[in-house]
């Protein structure tokens, strides 16, 4: 695949009871930024993708035989699991650094290198991931949707404490099930972040819809073979296998969010 020219990584299954979604799945940056101005370094590390999640999305998509869906391009470029509206969209700074090539994009609608970067690079991925859910839905089934990421084990110093965590706003459907399947792990409930955030990606596609939804966060040392990036996506294939007769009993219900009032 050009990746200069492929923004987005589609897969079509042949299952439609379930999505995978991948937001942060690659550090592709197109030759003509110049890498937003970052060392290659950076571009490697955690500031521009989630490192391991690419591979277990992948692994997972064809333990389902679900479509997958995976962002193609950086996050620091602009970041699909942000709402356009939110002033990280195009990050000017990643964990204290400045990044060179978003200092002088603006927040304006007007700004033209941002209405470029969301028409080339944040609608195609939103887009293509309705239209795998129109797929599904029109063919009566409701796709339980998976968005895998990733985190770092030392956050600014400290070590974290968790191994995976478990992402939800109002919608605990599919997020109980996990937090009460996953044995012998140390979990977080909405740890390390909150599954709360403002016109996020699930925000998006499943809770303004009430399409059963959860974000799995892994910690990236956890993932730093091949086998240990398979063997995580088994497990939560087998969460899923395990609990599939109360999650085919999930219909579209709109729980809300506790990111605006109105819900």
């Amino acid at each position: 695949m050009n990746k200069e020219k492929e923004n987005i990584i589609k897969k079509n299954g042949v299952c439609e009871d379930y999505l995978v979604i991948c937001d942060h799945a690659s550090n592709n940056i197109p030759l003509e930024y110049e890498n937003l101005g970052i060392s290659k370094k950076d571009l490697e590390s955690h500031r521009a993708f989630d490192l391991g999640a690419y591979e277990v999305a992948c692994e997972l998509s064809n333990l389902l035989s679900c479509s997958l869906v995976m962002a193609n391009f950086s996050r620091l470029l602009i970041d699909p699991n942000r709402g356009k509206d939110d002033p990280t969209l195009i990050p000017k700074l990643s964990e204290g650094k400045i990044i060179k090539g978003n200092i002088n994009i603006s927040m304006s609608e007007d700004d033209i290198e941002r209405s470029k970067r969301i028409d080339r690079f944040y609608l195609p991925y939103h887009k293509q991931i309705n239209r795998f859910i129109n797929k599904s839905l029109d063919n009566g089934r409701i796709p339980k949707i998976l968005s895998i990421h990733t985190f770092t084990p030392i956050w600014k110093g400290k070590k974290r404490d968790i191994d995976v965590g478990i992402l939800w706003d109002k919608d605990d459907r599919l997020s109980k099930i996990f937090l009460n399947s996953l044995k012998n792990i140390k979990l977080g409930d909405n740890k390390p972040y909150s599954g709360r955030l403002k016109n996020d990606t699930l925000y998006k596609h499943a809770s303004r819809h009430g399409i059963p939804h959860v974000l799995i966060e892994l910690r990236q040392d956890l993932l730093k073979k091949e086998k240990d990036k398979l063997q995580w996506a088994k497990k939560i294939h087998n969460v899923l296998k395990e609990n599939e007769k109360t999650i085919k009993l999930f219909l579209l219900k709109k729980y809300g969010s506790y990111t605006f009032k109105e819900d």
